[in-house]
């Protein structure tokens, strides 16, 4: 991997050093923040071994515990930009966050963009998947007023947020705003969250489009895509919170179809953000991906140099019901049976397939603009965690067992109805 990356920096450093000094551009943004939650439900639990359960609430995959960690929200980009000749330009994003692996640095993206006159343009490279609102500016946080986008939403495509591919961006004068389009074609490949690198995803024949209106102080997009996915991957033998060990089969292969809507408003001290998203599946490629849809919506209002705000956002769906399930009763079960709350099974039996998120949650947050390049946050929110079994069951959840956008890490009790989650942040642009 370190041999890897001086090839990588040793390549970067040439192709700089053939262009004209003044031809490159150099914008920068950087985040540090800290975050902690208060859930201790897996306190006096012997298979926890002194881990708890992480919110998947972040850009990286740190997530958030009940220690106060710094590695969720911090992180450091670089953008560089060149002008090859008068119609072509190369524009380059390198990130550092927090991993698994304590602090990795990345090439988010990297395009060629060749401008064909006014309104008319081709990227082609590893391009931001035109999804969200702040879709082309997710990881710089002094551009939206929360310290991480709502997660409801914006995890719900995780980690499909790039793809390797082409696209055209198409912009229109109309009235008193832009019109734009943007449709693109693409893969990607990266590891399924929440499955501890166990598992992976093949997304190929990515077809989609963006179509935005944007004026002074407001804008409205609706977007949607469809894809092609296989999933590999499985666990064996795992213990569970819940008295009986499984086996969890992630091999499938299905079609993907995400569709988001969303809307800004900035006007007069008050600002608005709402966005929408739902993802459906097909055939076994549902079994670690059920259908899902989320929303939030955000008002603020600002009082000199400070934001006040309030967000609302909420994640629901419906668990796969493909056979067989892709959770079974652990071949290594105890007397060759499980004991669950829907009855005795022998081992093997399939169980259910990857249960979805079903949470709610409230975050109060207050925005400071220290200067006109730097931003300091604070937030408190409340995550409320669905927990009754009526509800899930609803969500083709028959054992009750959801951890919302929390790590399901079977080998932990679910979190509890409601947890509080703190944090602080300071953005810079430069």
């Amino acid at each position: 991997m370190r041999r890897f990356l001086r090839i990588i920096t040793s390549f970067g450093i040439a192709i700089l050093a053939s262009v004209p000094a003044h031809a490159i551009q150099f914008d920068g943004f950087f985040t540090v923040g800290a975050a902690i939650h208060d859930d201790d439900t897996n306190k006096n639990n012997p298979l926890a071994n002194g881990r708890e359960n992480v919110y998947i609430g972040s850009l990286g995959d740190r997530g958030i515990t009940q220690d106060l960690t710094f590695e969720t929200d911090t992180r450091f980009g670089l953008q560089i930009s060149s002008e090859v000749s008068e119609k072509m330009s190369v524009v380059a994003q390198l990130l550092a966050r927090g991993t698994i692996s304590n602090f990795d640095a990345i090439i988010e993206w990297a395009y060629m963009d060749y401008e064909f006159n006014d309104w008319l343009s081709l990227r082609a490279g590893k391009i931001k998947q035109p999804v969200y609102l702040v879709n082309d500016y997710v990881e710089v946080g002094f551009a939206y007023p929360w310290i991480r986008p709502p997660v409801e939403v914006y995890y719900l495509n995780n980690p499909l947020n790039t793809v390797n591919g082409a696209g055209l961006l198409m912009s229109f004068p109309v009235g008193p705003g832009t019109l734009s389009f943007q449709p693109y074609i693409g893969s990607n490949r990266d590891d399924i969250p929440n499955t501890q690198g166990n598992a992976f995803f093949e997304a190929e024949n990515i077809v989609g489009i963006d179509v935005k209106y944007s004026g002074r102080g407001y804008t409205v997009h609706a977007s949607n895509f469809k894809c092609e996915v296989d999933t590999f991957g499985s666990l064996t033998d795992v213990p569970t919170a819940f008295g009986f060990p499984v086996d969890v089969d992630l091999n499938g292969k299905g079609d993907c179809d995400v569709t988001s809507a969303g809307l800004t408003f900035d006007l007069a001290n008050i600002l608005v953000y709402a966005e929408w998203q739902e993802r459906t599946t097909t055939d076994t490629l549902s079994r670690p991906f059920g259908d899902q849809d989320a929303w939030y919506t955000t008002i603020g209002y600002r009082i000199g140099k400070w934001l006040p705000h309030l967000t609302y956002a909420t994640i629901d769906g419906k668990a796969s019901t493909v056979d067989p399930g892709a959770i079974e009763c652990g071949q290594n079960a105890p007397g060759g049976q499980c004991v669950t709350p829907i009855g005795t099974v022998p081992s093997g039996t399939p169980l259910f397939n990857f249960p979805i998120a079903v949470q709610s949650s409230i975050t109060a947050g207050l925005r400071y603009e220290v200067n006109d390049s730097a931003a300091l946050k604070f937030e408190y929110a409340v995550v409320d965690v669905e927990n009754d079994p009526s509800e899930l069951a609803s969500t083709n959840n028959p054992l009750g067992i959801n951890y919302g956008l929390f790590v399901t890490d079977l080998t932990l009790a679910p979190p509890a109805e409601k947890v509080g989650i703190a944090s602080i942040a300071l953005d810079v642009i430069f």
